[in-house]
């Protein structure tokens, strides 16, 4: 924990207690594709995971995220994470403790005909050695774009792809990503059905985001936080906006939700039964 006090948290939150914090992971636990993981952060996640099995205070860390749940699993165990996650922008629910591997309820069998003939058509027109679909993905796809190609110069392309299914799919692009992701079914609603899950309210939990896919669900947490490189309608919409960039926001998020919560035992505002066993 940092030794100078972090600041409060806004007033709506001023006897509401933070039990979850949910975080995205490029650009908020890590600096993105290839970027090494702090140490530090991965000590501290992993302390509190541990710790918020006995101590109301410390909030427990899952993870929201775009990534396939394979990818989440492995960080989940890195991070000792025994909360339930959210996959493949909250349409694949993982939950570690019983190995369970869902998709969402509304993603139906409409949503896998169009998902399936949407794979076709991004292969067909867009497919060649150096631009993939990445691996793992069941609920929407990511093209991973390599030199010489990049996203800009395909993006157009996917664009008409999508087009052709109304308004159903979106793109999204990322330094050397193109997402296609449904419309309807994004991180703000995987976030209910964590809450509903976990048995934790919305306005129970802090979010970290840095990018517009994170919009929808860090508009519903109680606590939503920006690191500094967050996209500049991310930081819009959060309560407050870090000095620090990634692993170094999340870090102090957590410091600030402690912080916190300590205050409202202080006070007489969190008793120790409000525990949740992992």
């Amino acid at each position: 924990m940092s030794d100078l006090p972090p600041p409060g948290l806004p007033a709506h939150l001023d006897k509401t207690p933070i039990r979850m914090i949910v975080a995205d992971i490029d650009g908020c636990l890590s600096a993105g594709s290839g970027a090494y993981f702090d140490q530090e952060l991965i000590r501290k996640i992993s302390w509190a995971n541990d710790t918020s099995r006995t101590d109301i205070t410390v909030p427990c860390v899952t993870l929201c995220t775009g990534r396939p749940q394979p990818y989440v699993e492995c960080l989940l165990q890195t991070l000792h994470g025994y909360q339930p996650a959210l996959c493949e922008s909250g349409t694949v629910f993982f939950d570690p403790r019983t190995h369970s591997i869902l998709t969402h309820p509304e993603f139906g069998s409409a949503e896998k005909t169009a998902l399936n003939e949407l794979r076709h058509q991004v292969n067909l027109r867009l497919g060649k050695p150096n631009v993939k679909p990445e691996p793992g993905k069941v609920t929407h796809i990511t093209l991973i774009i390599q030199q010489p190609d990049t996203p800009e110069a395909q993006f157009d392309e996917a664009l008409e792809i999508a087009e052709q299914f109304g308004d159903m799919f979106y793109l999204e692009m990322s330094r050397m990503c193109i997402h296609f992701l449904f419309r309807r079914l994004h991180k703000g609603v995987g976030l209910h059905w964590l809450s509903k899950e976990s048995g934790i309210p919305v306005q129970e939990m802090a979010g970290i985001g840095d990018a517009a896919p994170d919009l929808p669900f860090l508009k519903q947490v109680g606590f939503a936080y920006a690191p500094a490189n967050a996209h500049r309608d991310v930081k819009a919409a959060c309560h407050r906006v870090s000095g620090q960039a990634d692993a170094g926001a999340a870090m102090e998020l957590l410091d600030i939700t402690v912080a916190h919560n300590r205050r409202l035992q202080e006070e007489g505002l969190l008793k120790q039964q409000e525990v949740v066993a992992g």
